[in-house]
């Protein structure tokens, strides 16, 4: 079952930041870009707003008009699918507490 969130012209815009397991984990170019990539596609997937995505070198910082919930729900399958990726890839976490 699919369940579609809209848009909500004046909901307030949060904000949410996934910490990296190290100071440069997010440096790379390839990196950040399947974490935006990911964030992107975990968005659409679930029929929410795209958030707008920063790259760090040690954080992403995520920004969206959805609820807190829908965001850290959100932020959640992305460290979930980009942890998991990391870590086959390059055999070391990505996140912290991972």
């Amino acid at each position: 079952m699919r369940v579609r969130v809209e848009f909500i012209p004046n909901m307030e815009v949060h904000r949410l930041t996934i910490h990296a397991a190290y100071p440069t984990s997010l440096a790379s170019a390839t990196v950040a870009d399947v974490v935006r990539a990911s964030a992107l596609e975990t968005a659409e997937h679930h029929g929410v707003a795209a958030p707008e995505v920063q790259m760090f070198a040690d954080r992403i910082e995520l920004a969206a008009p959805l609820s807190p919930t829908i965001l850290l729900a959100l932020a959640t399958m992305i460290r979930r699918t980009t942890g998991r990726w990391h870590l086959a890839k390059y055999g070391t976490p990505l996140w912290q507490g991972e």
